[in-house]
Formats: C-alpha cells, sequence, structure tokens
C-alpha cells in the first residue's frame, strides 16, 4: 500500500513537471502539497523518497528560472508598451504640426486671393479711367471738328469774294496787255533777226560738240573692249591635264559657314548648269568653308549626286566639318597641296530635359551614320576606328590634314599644282558684290569680353551645326 501511495505521486510529481509553462505559483502550491502528503506518509529515510526530494528540489529550481524569465519579459513588454506611447505622442505632434503648417500655407493663399483680386478690381478701375479719358478725347476731337468746318466755310466764302475782285482786276488787265501786246509785236520782231543770229553760232558749237563726243564715244568703247576678255569660254569634258586644273564659269562658290539656304543657292545653279548642258563638268569651289548645317549640306550633298553633269569639289585654302564631308563624297574633288582638310566629330548644343537631350542625341548619331560613314567606307575602316583616328591625331578631335596628306588617305582625290580659272572675262574692280544671303553670316560684332564673333542664324527642328568652331567665334 506504502508503494502504491509513492507511485501514485511520483506520477502527480511527473504531471507538475511536463507543465512547466504554467505560472510558478500553482506550481509551487503544489509541489508545496506533494511534501506534506510525503511528510505523513513517510517516517524513515527510504532511498525512493530521497529520490522523491532530490527530484522535487530540482523542479522547484526550475520553476524559480521561469519565474524570473517571465518577469523580465514582463518588464520588456512594458518596455515595449512606453515605446509605443512615446511613438504614438509622437506622431501625434507632428500630425499638430502638419495641421498647423496647411492652416499657415491656407492662410497665405487666402491673402494671394484677396491680393489678385485687389489687383483685378484696380486693373478694372483703370481700365474704365482709360474709357472715360479716351471718350473725353473723342468729345474734344469732334467739336475741334465742327470748329475746323466752321472754319473751312467762312474761308470758302472770303475766297469766293477774293474771286469776284480777281475777276474784275483781271478785265483791268487785259486791256491793258492789248496795248502792250502791240508793243511787244514790235520789239519780237528785233529780237527775232537778233535770235536767228546767235541759233547760227549755236549750230556751229553744237556741231563742234558732237565731233567731240564721237571721239568719247570711242575712246570709252575701247576701254570697255579692252576691259573685257572677248572670246568665248572653253569648256573641257576633262578639266584636270598634267596637274593643272581650269575652272570654267560653270561653277558654284560655297564659302564661310553652311546655314539656311546655302543648299537653296547651290541647288539652283546646279539645276542651272544641267538646263544648259550636262556634259561639261560643275564647279563647286570652297575657297574656305568652317561646315555649317547638317540638313543643308545633305541637300547639297544629294543635288551633287544626282546631278547629270557632274559636280567637281575645289579646296583652294580650307575646308573644314560639313564642307569636308561634302569634299570626299564628290565623285572627284582637287585641292591644292597646302590647303587644309579637316574632319572631326559632330558637335551640338542640347538643351532640356533628359528624354529630350536623349532623343537629340539619338538624331545626332542618326546623322552621324548617314553623313559620315560613308566618308570611313570610302577610307576603308569603320567609323569606330575613324573617331578613335581622330583623337589620335588630336586631343580635340579634330583631325586636320594638309592637302597632299588629305590626298592619301581618300578624303580628297587630286593634288593640283595650279587652278586656271576662265570665268574671270571681266577686269575686276577694287570693290566686289557680295551675294546678298550671305552677308549677314559675315555681320562681326564684339562681345562684353572683348571678343570678336560672328552670329548665325537659328536652324530648323533635326538640324545641328557641323562646324569647326575652335576658338567660338561662329555662335
Amino acid at each position: 500500500m506504502k508503494q502504491y501511495v509513492i507511485i501514485i505521486l511520483l506520477v502527480f510529481v511527473g504531471n507538475v513537471i511536463a507543465q512547466d509553462e504554467t505560472p510558478s505559483k500553482v506550481t509551487d502550491n503544489k509541489s508545496q502539497a506533494v511534501i506534506k502528503k510525503l511528510d505523513i506518509l513517510t517516517t524513515g529515510e527510504d532511498p525512493e523518497i530521497k529520490e522523491l526530494k532530490r527530484q522535487y528540489d530540482l523542479l522547484k529550481l526550475k520553476n524559480a528560472i521561469l519565474s524570473t524569465k517571465n518577469t523580465i519579459q514582463s518588464e520588456e513588454h512594458q518596455k515595449e508598451l512606453m515605446q509605443l506611447h512615446k511613438e504614438k505622442d509622437k506622431l501625434q505632434l507632428q500630425n499638430e504640426f502638419l495641421s498647423e503648417k496647411n492652416r499657415e500655407k491656407l492662410a497665405d493663399l487666402v491673402s494671394e486671393k484677396e491680393k489678385l483680386l485687389l489687383e483685378n478690381e484696380l486693373k478694372i478701375a483703370k481700365r474704365q479711367q482709360l474709357v472715360s479719358n479716351l471718350e473725353s478725347v473723342k468729345s474734344k476731337l469732334e467739336l475741334e471738328s465742327q470748329i475746323h468746318e466752321y472754319e473751312k466755310k467762312q474761308m470758302l466764302m472770303s475766297l469766293e469774294k477774293e474771286h469776284e475782285q480777281l475777276a474784275m482786276h483781271n478785265s483791268i488787265v487785259e486791256e491793258k496787255n492789248k496795248y502792250e501786246e502791240l508793243r511787244i509785236q514790235l520789239e519780237t520782231t528785233k529780237l527775232n533777226f537778233e535770235m536767228t543770229k546767235l541759233e547760227y553760232e549755236r549750230n556751229k558749237r553744237t556741231l563742234r560738240i558732237e565731233e567731240l563726243g564721237e571721239k568719247i564715244a570711242e575712246r570709252d568703247q575701247k576701254e570697255i573692249w579692252e576691259s573685257q576678255v572677248n572670246k568665248s569660254v572653253k569648256y573641257l569634258i576633262e578639266p584636270f591635264v598634267d596637274g593643272h586644273l581650269v575652272i570654267s564659269d560653270r561653277k558654284i562658290d560655297l564659302d564661310i559657314v553652311i546655314f539656311p539656304g546655302t543648299a537653296e543657292y547651290v541647288n539652283e545653279r546646279i539645276h542651272y548648269f544641267n538646263n544648259k548642258n550636262t556634259k561639261f563638268p560643275i564647279f563647286l569651289v570652297i575657297d574656305r568653308c568652317y561646315g555649317g548645317s547638317v540638313m543643308e549640306g545633305s541637300k547639297i550633298l544629294e543635288a551633287m549626286q544626282n546631278s547629270q553633269a557632274p559636280v567637281y569639289v575645289v579646296v583652294k585654302a580650307l575646308s573644314a566639318s560639313m564642307a569636308a564631308i561634302i569634299t570626299s563624297l564628290a565623285e572627284r574633288s582637287f585641292t591644292y597641296p597646302n590647303a587644309i582638310i579637316v574632319h572631326h566629330q559632330m558637335m551640338s548644343f542640347m538643351y532640356g530635359n533628359l528624354t529630350e537631350i536623349e532623343e537629340e542625341l539619338k538624331m545626332g548619331k542618326e546623322w552621324t551614320k548617314r553623313v559620315m560613314s560613308p566618308v570611313a567606307k570610302k577610307m576603308g575602316i569603320t567609323m569606330d576606328e575613324f573617331v578613335k583616328n581622330m583623337y589620335a591625331n588630336s586631343s580635340s578631335g579634330d583631325w586636320i590634314e594638309f592637302g597632299d596628306n588629305a590626298v592619301k588617305l581618300k578624303w580628297v582625290d587630286n593634288i593640283v599644282k595650279d587652278i586656271r580659272d576662265a570665268s574671270y572675262n571681266y577686269k575686276p574692280t577694287d570693290v566686289e558684290e557680295e551675294e546678298e544671303m550671305f552677308i549677314f553670316a559675315r555681320e562681326e560684332k564684339v562681345d562684353s569680353t572683348g571678343n570678336r564673333y560672328v552670329k548665325l542664324p537659328h536652324l530648323t527642328p533635326m538640324d545641328v551645326y557641323y562646324l569647326y568652331n575652335p576658338y567660338k567665334y561662329f555662335r
């Protein structure tokens, strides 16, 4: 019976251990009840009872540890709750601050609204005052008009009276004139005789002057004849012989900058020379051209490529940027050995938001592909190699070559010893008239720093200036 009770108590203690997550106070009460029962049932030092006591002590220690952990967790929960209360108070203060700011902004908007209403009332008052002033001026002008009409009527009446007086005076004068006529007839007869004598002398002088005029006219005609070549221009199918290039009057000048209107100027003349004759070449003469509009240059290239008569480019001093592309892509091109050819990457001044800049960059790359890639292809290299060589020759990317080296790079076809221009049939004058379309592009100005510059016209959309401009002279 004693052993049976001990077994029941052990089972009870095991259940208590399995329920270690229950509050510590409940566990302690159950443990004390077990001890009391053990004290009643056991009086000796039975080993089993000692073992039960040892397990009880362990259970009591474990319960104390659990109680401590629960206390710590409770304190942490209290801290978290206090932190949440602080966050709540902070958010309430922020909301109150935002509410005050919104009220302040609303007050500013109301003040601005009242200000605008007052300004509108002031404008309406000024407008009414202006209308009133205009009506006053109108009334004044109407009164002045009426006064003018009255004065006009008075003047007409005065003129009628003067007319009657003049009529009477004229009748008196007419009678006097009859007497004078008789006297004048006698004097006229005398004068006619004298005039006949003078007319005879005048005719003699006139004859002499006419003789002198004929001599002067003959001399002037001789000077005009001497100031002209006075022979027909010879047109050559092959103008380049033994290093000598002969240019006829079938030539077009391309100088300074290519801007809106240049392509039309060039294309009209290409069509004109084609309409006259498609057999003899047309010469596009570049004295000094820094490049310019890509769109205009592209139109010039298209006109050159579609021309029935061959279009040859002649470079005398400088061909840069867009002008260099026109030179390199011409059917045939000629240059002095000391002339300069300049190739570089396209430059653009971008403005706008990021999307607009990306769109303009895309357009610039497309223009490069269309106008510069053919030059690289003619050189026998890729576009990337072309750009790499530009910066290998110059840190700025401006690849500058004299004419004799440009021939080796296939930028130009032929070097000329001299250029013989057969288009000059008249003696050059001291002052040469410029084409009107180029005048405004040469109007030089000075900026605030003392630097001289020329202001170029705005381009059309999708167009860019492809220009050699190291000193910012063109702006």
